[in-house]
């Protein structure tokens, strides 16, 4: 398949992703095959989903103050979970919420006094679009995680998420996109660093 450009490869996705079928089955394997890599991880940065476009994991994030399905998963991971907050000069900072508030971007954003580097996290979920084939992320443009990730050694912790059905995504990559260490799909985890 020839490569398409990322505006290309985003308008696809976005439209696909939106009518698939039988999410919350896939979401629900997906979670099932990210629950053994959150053992024995104590500091977790993670995200609040855009439910129409990306993988939701709230649903094993146990501190989560947001609404969350209560027949999704029975499992829930205790550790101390931290989500990304816009700052200054649009960089990301991850902090353990209380509560939440809509940020600048119509996302929750958390609210709260104790914040983390991602040097310090143990792991870090990831949200994205789509999925190279050799684990390179394709976010929404925006370039805040390319930004905060751009070191191997950090990128080695992270995990992203994509349906089987979309993954991978040729699109032509740049040299400041970042690489996710693993990606999990309902059906496999993708290691890229291994």
């Amino acid at each position: 398949m020839n490569p398409i450009s990322k505006t290309e490869a985003r308008q696809i996705l976005k439209t696909n992703i939106a009518k698939l079928t039988e999410r919350e089955d896939l979401e629900v394997a997906i979670l099932k095959r990210l629950f053994p890599l959150l053992q024995g991880k104590s500091k977790i940065i993670t995200y609040v989903p855009d439910l129409q476009f990306e993988v939701d994991v709230l649903p094993v994030v146990e501190s989560s103050p947001l609404p969350k399905p209560t027949s999704f998963m029975e499992a829930r991971h205790s550790a101390k979970w931290y989500f990304p907050k816009v700052g200054e000069n649009f960089t990301l900072r991850f902090i353990r919420p209380f509560s939440f508030e809509k940020g600048p971007h119509g996302i929750f954003e958390p609210k709260g006094d104790e914040e983390i580097s991602v040097d310090e996290a143990d792991l870090i979920l990831v949200p994205a679009l789509g999925y190279h084939q050799n684990g390179t992320r394709l976010g929404r443009g925006g370039g805040y995680y390319d930004r905060i990730l751009s070191s191997e050694t950090v990128q080695k912790k992270t995990i992203g998420f994509s349906f089987s059905k979309f993954f991978p995504v040729p699109f032509i990559t740049e040299g400041h996109d970042i690489k996710v260490g693993k990606m999990i799909t309902e059906f496999q985890i993708h290691s890229f660093f291994d």
